[in-house]
């Protein structure tokens, strides 16, 4: 059975959403919509889709963004904090990345990954 990793971003005016192939990491699907201030069914929509474009997956969902905390405790879904979301991922990707800057629709964020410690 083929492993999915999915991953959710419920933000201040939208909600996106990746599919990874769990053991090679590879992209298999993004999509990206306003949720129109109805963040759950957003989630709601988006996890469908995904389940109707895998089929007999096994996947593993988290959630993240400003919205989602929410949503993930509704749902009983994992939640991770989307700064330190950013700096895993900025941290896995990029060997040399000293400061990210993030504009979302709400806020900014800046994250100084040099003084981030190392992934284990």
């Amino acid at each position: 059975m083929k492993k999915l990793l999915i991953g959710i971003d419920v933000g201040s005016t939208t909600t996106k959403i990746t599919v990874l192939d769990a053991g090679t990491e590879t992209l298999l699907y993004s999509d990206y919509r306003r949720h129109h201030a109805d963040q759950l069914a957003s989630v709601l929509f988006a996890i469908r889709e995904a389940a109707e474009r895998f089929p007999d997956c096994d996947a593993r969902i988290i959630l993240t963004g400003s919205g989602a905390k929410p949503v993930a405790e509704a749902a009983g879904t994992p939640y991770i904090q989307e700064v330190v979301a950013n700096s895993i991922a900025l941290k896995k990707t990029y060997e040399t990345v000293g400061t990210a800057i993030e504009l979302g629709g709400q806020d900014a964020k800046i994250i100084f990954c040099d003084i981030l410690p190392p992934l284990s």
